[in-house]
């Protein structure tokens, strides 16, 4: 049997990491490894290589077609199972990820035939094994939502989480091998994904994370972890976890066994500042055996922000990691919480802030985010400008602010160019040679329509509200249940 596996693209208004990174679809290798060797698989990457799905179609008639999809792929996601639709209508479509689980709702398309919810290895091996057999009722498979029409969907049975990743296949990386040359992560001009774990125990109403993990971290042993990344040919790996050391004692182990081997590699992993805090010495591990780069979310740098934002880590935390990171040599990725009531002087501390701190890179500015099924976009979702889920990338306002958007969206472009100053000043000391070659053009291109996009951002979404329902709206934010958000 034929399947056919598609990472969607990104919409055009879509902001962020598109157009200044691309990895590769590691959760579809993870699927196609499920079936591989049982039927015939190929995999279109659209997001690197937007026509090759037309291509593909012309020459492969798939008996199965699956779309992964986050937040910001989801009219995409559509888009190409109604073209795959339209070309070969027995084809069996079905959409799963991180979006689809978290709101299947808003995959109850005619164009979809399956939803699946959760992790999707073994369900879509049965899915296949059912459609093989000439099936067509999957009622029996857990972990499903199937439209019934009107928007609406039944679920059957719900499919428990694993206890461990070990079973799982590595990922098949063959499915890509036309497309990872393609693949880069910021400065670097190659990179390889990887998924030593997934969920955080960590309480944040705005992250969809612990909603989707139940609450629960399910990791992978540090045998299986060091085993792929010592397969791995790209020298630079992207942890594609929510947060790798919530089990510090599992991350010393990989690193020990990577340093052993002699494996010789840059690492990018997430881990909460106080995480970095309390375990400095798996963290002085992690820099020998080759980590460069940690995103974490200082969120703000005053405690009055720090507690509006409901950051469960004071600022001498967030410091002592900060030092922590150039104390041990690695640089840190540093996100900051931009909220509704945001003016030039709250950019300006943060950039003062970290100018005079060395081991942060690269300043993260990140607009407050409900996502759909958290419990955040509960409390507010009244309140919402947009639901139009391109717009839901993290560099878009959907909540109301007490500035114009226009002169909002331009206070974050102009400071997001000094981080960007900040980083070629440091490539220029430390690696020139990064600042000469296609990479560094690919690059500044991806910078360029970022650019572009900040100075449009603000036509995709309505005005703002009146005054007196910003102020309603802060002083909910800062109060009561609202309180309660914290980040990773």
């Amino acid at each position: 049997m034929r399947i056919l596996l598609v990472n969607p693209p990104c919409e055009p208004k879509t902001i962020g990491l598109r157009h200044i990174a691309k990895l590769e679809p590691l959760g579809l290798e993870l699927i196609g490894a499920g079936v591989k060797g049982l039927h015939e698989v190929r995999l279109v990457d659209m997001e690197v290589a937007p026509r090759d799905l037309q291509k593909t179609l012309d020459e492969y008639e798939p008996d199965v077609v699956g779309v992964t999809s986050e937040i910001v792929h989801r009219n995409t996601a559509l888009e190409v199972l109604r073209t795959v639709r339209d070309r070969y209508p027995r084809c069996l479509r079905v959409v799963g990820g991180h979006h689809p689980t978290m709101r299947p709702e808003d995959f109850a398309d005619p164009v979809v035939d399956l939803i699946v919810v959760g992790e999707g290895v073994e369900s879509f091996r049965q899915i296949c094994a059912l459609r093989e057999r000439g099936e067509t009722d999957y009622s029996s498979i857990s972990g499903l939502a199937i439209p019934v029409g009107h928007g609406k969907v039944t679920r059957t049975a719900a499919r428990s989480l694993p206890t461990h990743l070990d079973d799982y296949p590595f990922p098949d990386r063959s499915l890509t091998k036309r497309y990872r040359k393609k693949y880069f992560y910021l400065t670097e001009k190659s990179g390889a994904a990887v998924r030593t774990s997934f969920g955080c125990t960590h309480h944040c109403i705005f992250c969809s994370v612990r909603v989707y993990s139940n609450g629960g971290f399910i990791p992978r042993s540090a045998e299986k972890v060091f085993e792929e990344i010592r397969s791995l040919e790209e020298e630079f790996v992207v942890f594609c976890d929510d947060h790798s050391f919530i089990d510090p004692e599992r991350m010393r182990k990989v690193a020990e066994m990577l340093i052993a081997a002699g494996v010789k590699k840059r690492y990018f992993v997430y881990a909460r500042t106080d995480s970095i805090v309390q375990h400095r010495d798996v963290f002085a591990l992690w820099a020998k055996a080759g980590l460069s780069l940690v995103m974490s979310g200082l969120e703000a740098i005053d405690e009055k922000a720090l507690k509006r934002a409901g950051k469960r880590v004071g600022a001498d935390v967030n410091d002592e990691a900060v030092r922590i990171a150039e104390e041990l040599g690695f640089k840190l990725s540093a996100g900051f919480l931009v909220e509704p009531g945001f003016q030039r002087e709250d950019f300006e501390k943060i950039d003062q802030y970290v100018k005079a701190r060395p081991s942060i890179l690269i300043t993260e500015y990140t607009p407050l985010t409900p996502f759909p099924g958290t419990p955040l976009y509960r409390q507010v979702r009244k309140d919402l400008l947009t639901h139009d889920p391109a717009l839901y990338d993290l560099q878009h306002f959907v909540l109301p602010t007490r500035m114009p958007a226009q002169a909002l969206y331009r206070l974050q472009f102009e400071y997001y160019g000094r981080s960007i100053r900040r980083v070629m000043a440091h490539l220029l000391r430390h690696e020139p040679s990064a600042l000469f070659s296609l990479h560094a053009v690919r690059l500044l291109v991806g910078l360029y329509r970022n650019g572009r996009a900040y100075k449009t951002a603000h036509v995709e979404i309505p005005d703002r509200r009146p005054p007196d329902a910003q102020e309603e709206l802060e002083e909910r934010r800062t109060g009561g249940e609202a309180s309660e958000v914290s980040s990773c």
